[in-house]
């Protein structure tokens, strides 16, 4: 039988990028975020040329950086036609104009850029990670009632299902291609190959919420009574994490006052 953890993605390198303490590398997502948002046309590009150096450094190459973004080709050049026909600032509506495709274009590298981070923290960060890094900051509100502890538990249950189902998934669509036999590959125009493909992923509804159930089922057993646990390392924030993060957030707040004018 194939295993459905064979389609995962590639292997992760590892680096000094998952020494930092969870909460650190949590806050320095937001906070990357925060600038791909906000980032001038210079800013953006740098970003985005350190977020594909820091993807290749975990061990995912240039090439499949490309390859992941590849089925969003079509996304993108709607959106950068919408953007050349609509920014009304330049031309009146329905008008291409340049200034609405570097509108476009800048939008594209926000959205890459975003993506790219999210992908990197995948990369630098386990679920426990992510789990540690958001008690840690929602500690405070145990104070007042808030179920933090519990927190760890949801986050586990609802994000450890996605790379099961991811992987489940890809095996079934590899068996099915399997099943169809070497007979019938490369037959038929691109329009037929097309069509084929979107029928297959069609059919891997049924078997994916089956296995949802399943999985569903032997959850509410094994969940009892179980909730993750802090660990030292986790209740403790490096002061030059903190003073690192607390700049980098007074850079984006004087930014901002910066752009607003507010004297």
């Amino acid at each position: 039988m194939i295993n459905g953890a064979s389609f995962a993605v590639s292997a992760l390198r590892p680096t000094p990028l998952s020494a930092p303490h969870p909460a650190t590398r949590l806050a320095g997502l937001v906070l990357a975020l925060v600038t791909a948002m906000v980032a001038g046309p210079v800013t953006l590009a740098v970003l985005l040329v350190m977020v594909a150096a820091l993807l290749a450094w975990t061990g995912l190459s240039a090439r499949q950086q490309l390859a992941a973004q590849r089925p969003w080709a079509s996304v993108a050049l709607l959106v950068l036609a919408v953007h050349t026909l609509t920014t009304v600032t330049a031309a009146p509506l329905g008008h291409p104009s340049w200034a609405g495709l570097l509108a476009g274009i800048r939008a594209l590298a926000r959205v890459a850029a975003s993506v790219g981070l999210l992908g990197l923290y995948l990369r630098v960060a386990s679920l426990d990670d992510l789990i540690a890094g958001t008690s840690w900051w929602l500690g405070p509100w145990r104070r007042f009632g808030v179920p933090v502890d519990d927190l760890g538990l949801m986050l586990a249950v609802a994000l450890g299902t996605a790379p099961v189902v991811l992987g489940e998934g890809r095996r079934i669509e590899m068996v099915v291609r399997l099943r169809r036999g070497a007979a019938r590959a490369g037959r038929g125009n691109f329009v037929s190959r097309r069509i084929e493909r979107i029928v297959d992923r069609a059919r891997l509804v049924v078997p994916l919420l089956e296995t949802l159930a399943r999985r569903a089922e032997a959850l509410s057993l094994s969940l009892r009574r179980r909730r993750p646990q802090p660990t030292d390392q986790a209740r403790h924030l490096p002061l030059v994490e903190a003073v690192l993060l607390a700049g980098w957030l007074g850079l984006l707040i004087w930014a901002g006052w910066s752009e607003s004018g507010v004297p």
